[in-house]
């Protein structure tokens, strides 16, 4: 049986479709801990965009009334100079709006400074439970693989065996005793074109609809997450000990 037969038989047959699968259901326990992890990282995420926000409407209100002195001052002085220097009621209810407005940039930058030190906080706790929600997932998905795994090997290895032999004597039909390849010689050339085979199936869209469907995981919300804190040990003590010190401050 030659290479070039195979893959003529290989193209002459109609693709068989993916049969669904199941989620994984023996790491239960596990995957109710990611879902539960989930959430909570979905609400902590919520809690530091709420504090971003507010510093971020802090900040604007700030510029504005900053904005609305540095106008009232410019008014003021003006006036004070088309007078020559008399000091009207005019000039007196400008220089009373600047200094209200200034008072407001003030009390805005008050707030502002008061919200942010929460922001190492939320960050953190943002960053941890990513960061089990991550290691969690991964430990899912490696059970899962396992398992699949095994089942998959249980239902196709008579299948496998049976077409091996086949392959084998077909391989080694007619030769001489010794120009006959080994099993092992020939397990190379036999599973080579079963990877062969697969990998071409690797890129179809139903593999990894299937694939979804089958890990059946819950969506992580990344998207506010410093990753970088994440990923680096380091970084993620640096800002632990910020918030440990922030506390007994």
């Amino acid at each position: 049986m030659s290479e070039n037969q195979t893959a003529t038989t290989s193209h002459a047959e109609p693709e068989q479709s993916i049969e669904p699968r199941q989620p994984v259901v023996l790491d239960s326990e596990r995957r109710a801990r990611l879902r539960d992890l989930a959430e909570e990282l979905g609400e902590a995420v919520q809690v530091k965009r709420n504090v971003v926000g507010k510093i971020e409407t802090m900040q604007r209100a700030r510029k504005a009334a900053q904005a609305d002195a540095d106008a009232a001052r410019e008014k003021w002085r003006e006036k004070l100079r088309e007078g020559d220097g008399t000091l009207t009621r005019e000039v007196q209810k400008l220089r009373v709006a600047e200094r209200s407005a200034l008072s407001l940039a003030e009390e805005y930058g008050s707030f502002e400074e008061e919200i942010a030190k929460d922001v190492p906080r939320v960050e953190l706790e943002a960053v941890d439970l990513a960061s089990k929600c991550i290691s969690l997932r991964s430990a899912v998905i490696q059970d899962a693989a396992q398992q699949l795994f095994d089942q998959t090997l249980m239902q196709v290895t008579d299948s496998l065996a049976l077409a091996f032999e086949v392959f084998c004597r077909a391989e080694n039909s007619g030769l001489p005793s010794r120009q006959k390849s080994t099993v092992d010689e020939l397990a190379g050339q036999f599973f080579w074109r079963i990877n062969r085979h697969i990998c071409r199936r690797l890129d179809d869209a139903p593999v990894g609809d299937q694939v979804d469907a089958y890990l059946a995981l819950p969506v992580l919300d990344l998207s506010d997450v410093d990753m970088d804190i994440v990923r680096s040990l380091a970084r993620r003590g640096m800002l632990r000990n910020q918030v440990l010190g922030s506390e007994a401050a």
